[in-house]
């Protein structure tokens, strides 16, 4: 499994635009991309400008996959032109629960 989180601050006059971009297309990830069970935008309650992506995969392949689904790269162009400079992206490994039972024992 593959984690992810990514950091995106927005330009203060495009931040309900690109929480509206991306709140759709956190509903197509969902509808459409099983190996994606995780996908989730928040937005910073005291810094409206701030969103940050919770995105888990299960596999490479559906990482790869993902920035090439249509609505993903529909999305891309016009959720670029909100942001404020570069987003902070870090890659995680989850987890699993054979590692937690590993720690108990």
């Amino acid at each position: 499994m593959i984690g992810l989180l990514m950091h995106v601050r927005t330009k203060p006059e495009k931040s309900d635009r690109f929480a509206a971009l991306t709140a759709k297309l956190q509903q197509d990830v969902r509808a459409n991309e099983p190996g994606v069970p995780v996908f989730q935008v928040m937005r910073q309650v005291d810094d409206p400008a701030m969103f940050v992506f919770t995105e888990v995969f299960v596999d490479e392949a559906a990482f790869a996959a993902h920035p090439d689904m249509p609505y993903h790269q529909a999305m891309s162009a016009a959720g670029w032109d909100c942001v404020d400079g570069q987003p902070e992206i870090v890659r995680y490994t989850p987890l699993s629960d054979a590692d937690i039972a590993e720690q108990a024992a």
